[in-house]
């Protein structure tokens, strides 16, 4: 009897969800960083959408080069250049959008409204969050796919209404001082633009 309790015990000590665990280790090597740069891809209801390069800089602030596009916040504004119609597109940054993926928000803020648990997919251990009831988030679920190195190397972001969305990343780089100027944006001289704030 004693050994089937402590078979028993271990077991339910030994599954138990690292959850929490693999959240602090891969919130302590963001907070770590002050910026970084990386290659992305992002898929669309798992058709590819869009590559380039997205730089990073607390707080909120980003932008992704892409092959027609440039995506560039300070935290405050967004500007979207099309380079193909010449056209900016000024707006009002919306930390709610669900277009725009903020690690500060997914990493710090998220993670308190959300379920945590852990899952495997194809070998990778994921950091799945869901929403809690009445927590006013704007996707079903999301899973952050962690390297070996604590490195968020995928995020799929499942929404009932618009689809899954899933970003890749790859080839970070860290702490390279970038500049603040790297978030702002002057649309081209010629440009067409657009200002929605």
């Amino acid at each position: 009897m004693f050994k089937l309790i402590f078979i028993l015990l271990c077991a339910s000590l030994f599954g138990q969800d690292n959850s929490s665990a693999l959240l602090k280790e891969v919130q302590e090597k963001y907070a770590s960083f002050n910026d970084f740069t990386a290659q992305f891809t992002q898929l669309v209801n798992g058709k590819a959408a869009a590559e380039g390069k997205i730089f990073y800089k607390k707080e909120n602030k980003l932008r992704a080069e892409l092959k027609n596009n440039t995506i560039v916040t300070n935290g405050e504004t967004i500007w979207n250049y099309n380079t193909r119609d010449n056209k900016v597109i000024i707006n009002t940054y919306d930390e709610s959008d669900p277009s725009l993926i903020s690690f500060d928000k997914i990493l710090f803020d998220y993670p308190s409204k959300c379920i945590l648990s852990t899952t495997k997919e194809n070998g990778k251990e994921a950091l799945l969050l869901k929403p809690k009831k009445n927590s006013e988030l704007a996707f079903t679920s999301a899973k952050l796919f962690i390297d070996e190195n604590g490195l968020v190397e995928s995020i799929l972001v499942e929404d009932s209404n618009t689809g899954n969305l899933n970003i890749k990343l790859s080839g970070y780089k860290w702490n390279q001082n970038l500049s603040n100027s790297k978030f702002t944006f002057f649309p081209p001289e010629g440009s067409k633009v657009i200002d929605l704030r």
